[in-house]
């Protein structure tokens, strides 16, 4: 199937951007796979038959000549040098755990109060309106297929595979209007993010046409995308230690992934009007 025009790429302090991205020929059941990780019974994992883009696919994911608008534009860059300097000093990679890393920012409070100050003034100049607040640090595991779970039943750990984030309520056609956020890379090696490059209203009006009696919500537009059209290619893009990520997580499907690393994947997220990318 055919790349469609919808979500925007936008990589303008990336001079490899082209380079860091893989496109494939569609989604699998987790259930078919089994992976032999606990994921949800309708999750669906990308299908691990990357390629790079042609001149063609490329050229529909950039988006060099368009205002960008934050709600169908992904954007790719590196943090200034001091920052990532500082993040070095914090010295993440002596973590033994994952449990070890929020401590690790602890250890030195001289070190962690400058970072924070450098760090702001980094996300100030990302956002017009300086509208944001800290999210949280994520933590995963190396060899991951996805990495965002749930607590299911307040207990167990499930994966959800592609997805949308819910930030907030919304419907499918209201999506547009949530926050965006950044993603920043602080960890030693790369992680990748899987997305599909649609717009969730662009989805729900082509989802709408085939299950016309079903109401469609953010609980369910995933899978019955997906059911519909498991050929659609997923993009994958690279994004390498140090380097962030801007994206509105709450308005097209995605997911992140370790795949084929070998240590602890640690990122820093902050959500809010990430305008500048």
């Amino acid at each position: 199937m055919n790349l469609k025009k919808g979500m925007y790429l936008v990589g303008n302090s990336c001079p490899s951007l082209r380079q860091q991205l893989k496109i494939n020929t569609g989604v699998v059941a987790e259930k078919v796979i089994n992976t032999g990780i606990e994921y949800f019974d309708n999750a669906y994992l990308p299908v691990d038959d990357w390629r790079d883009l042609t001149d063609t696919e490329y050229n529909i994911l950039s988006c060099s000549k368009q205002k960008n608008k934050m709600f169908n534009t992904l954007g790719l860059g590196e943090i200034p040098d001091e920052l990532k300097k500082l993040f070095k000093e914090i010295k993440l990679e002596e973590c033994k755990t994952l449990f070890d890393v929020q401590p690790k920012f602890q250890e030195n409070e001289k070190l962690t109060k400058k970072l924070n100050g450098v760090l702001n003034q980094f996300l100030n100049q990302k956002s017009d309106t300086q509208r944001y607040h800290f999210h949280r640090i994520t933590r995963a595991l190396p060899g991951m297929h996805t990495t965002t779970f749930h607590l299911h039943n307040k207990e167990f750990i499930k994966y959800t595979g592609l997805h949308i984030d819910q930030s907030t309520k919304f419907t499918p056609n209201t999506a547009y209007k949530s926050d965006n956020r950044i993603s920043i890379n602080i960890s030693e090696e790369s992680r990748y993010l899987y997305f599909v490059n649609l717009t969730l209203k662009q989805i729900y009006a082509d989802v709408k046409k085939h299950y016309k009696e079903i109401s469609i919500t953010s609980d369910n537009i995933v899978e019955l995308f997906f059911s519909l059209y498991p050929n659609y290619p997923i993009i994958r893009i690279e994004i390498k230690p140090y380097q962030y990520y801007i994206a509105p997580t709450d308005n097209f499907i995605h997911d992140g992934s370790t795949l084929g690393n070998e240590k602890f994947d640690i990122t820093m997220v902050f959500v809010g009007e990430f305008n500048n990318y």
